[in-house]
């Protein structure tokens, strides 16, 4: 049965129905974290009030629960990965673009939602290849890596095991938001990754991003000392090094500047070591040309671009869903073999571009932490997500 089969069945289903062990054994008993932390529950920005444009959802009888699409995970099937030119390839040199998905940040996170059965629901009832895992370095809140070290690691080694078991890759990334310059904590950053790498350098599963959007906060007037040459290029040289002493293979992913947007900076003085990659982000209500020029123009040059996180909002995660828009980025990076993990999973956030809707009624606590969930439980941000990591058509519902 072809894609296209199987999306219409899919799409006139949704019509009719209408731990494991972590760091433990690893590590000596003196590097180790000690508990994992409980996450709170977000506070985020409350969803737009409806309008013409505003597509809402609604709380049927849920329909059948998702099953395996499948079955061929992708670590057995492409190994270790390396960067050839601007692509991804597999270990027999094949072309290679990942699909997945990443987390909010892990102190966003409803308290044990990562748990066999939900990242086997996202590997094979989803197809995820690969779980971006986002360490979160600071919160208002502090409930966050730098107040938590310990407690982030252990978890943050719980859910890649959970990753490796099932067979797919993992980005485990070292998520910095508000503090804009990856040097503030770059002494945290060298112990984690430092320990990271030391426990799972052998795997293939393994990718490192060392820094997610440096520069501050979109909103913020670009903040000129947070440059590529003078701040972030020798950040990341400094923690390739570190990494590189446990894990001589797997992909690093290097931030670039103004938020993961300006690509084509990093691309014109490229980091001179092998298997690098450079972050890209965008948001489909609210990058356009302007950032697919700098996007295009690192391809140019030769550099490979993995896009780590994208929404099918704007930027802000809470606005109506652009869902033309982000299919034409799509196609744009198939179209150039571009990997990428749509934004975002695990939490109970009301946002339009969070995958679940956690706040319904129309599921059990129990049932919502089970996975396998039924297509009424999944927000039309994650139906579309979901949709493109199976390469079907996106029936609109």
């Amino acid at each position: 049965m072809n894609n296209k089969a199987v999306s219409l069945i899919l799409c006139a289903v949704l019509v009719m129905s209408a731990a494991l062990a972590g760091c433990s054994k690893k590590l000596p008993a003196e590097t180790l974290p000690s508990e994992i932390p409980t996450n709170p529950t977000e506070t985020t920005l409350p969803p737009p009030e409806p309008s013409e444009t505003t597509i809402e959802e609604t709380e049927p009888l849920h329909g059948p629960y998702s099953t395996a699409m499948v079955t061929e995970m992708p670590v057995a099937k492409y190994g270790q990965l390396s960067v050839d030119g601007t692509t991804i390839v597999s270990e027999n040199g094949d072309v290679v673009q990942l699909k997945g998905i990443s987390t909010y940040g892990l102190n966003q996170c409803v308290d044990g939602f990562f748990s066999e059965e939900t990242v086997k629901t996202l590997a094979e009832d989803w197809g995820v290849q690969v779980l971006r895992i986002a360490v979160q370095t600071t919160s208002d809140d502090g409930n966050d890596y730098i107040n938590d070290p310990d407690g982030y690691f252990n978890l943050a080694c719980q859910i890649t095991d959970l990753c490796i078991s099932q067979g797919i890759y993992v980005i485990i990334d070292w998520h910095i938001t508000t503090d804009g310059d990856p040097n503030e904590y770059k002494d945290a950053a060298v112990d984690f990754f430092s320990r990271f790498s030391a426990l799972y350098g052998e795997q293939p599963n393994v990718l490192y991003e060392i820094c997610n959007e440096p520069g501050g906060t979109y909103f913020d007037d670009e903040d000129e000392t947070v440059d590529w040459d003078d701040c972030i290029k020798p950040y990341a040289e400094d923690l390739i090094d570190v990494i590189r002493e446990n894990d001589p293979d797997n992909i690093i992913i290097v931030g670039t500047p103004s938020q993961c947007r300006d690509v084509d900076t990093a691309s014109d003085d490229p980091i001179d070591e092998d298997n690098i990659a450079y972050s890209f982000h965008f948001s489909a209500g609210t990058d356009g040309e302007k950032q697919l020029g700098y996007l295009q123009e690192a391809i140019d040059n030769e550099v490979c671009v993995f896009v780590t996180e994208w929404n099918t909002t704007d930027v802000t995660g809470s606005s109506v869903l652009y869902i033309d828009e982000a299919q034409e980025w799509l196609n744009f990076l198939a179209e150039n073999n571009i990997s990428w993990c749509g934004r975002a999973i695990g939490s109970d956030a009301v946002q339009y571009s969070n995958a679940l809707l956690f706040n319904t009624d129309l599921l059990t606590d129990e049932e919502k932490m089970a996975g396998h969930w039924p297509d009424e439980f999944i927000s039309r941000s994650g139906k579309f997500i979901k949709y493109s990591i199976l390469g079907l058509e996106f029936c609109g519902l």
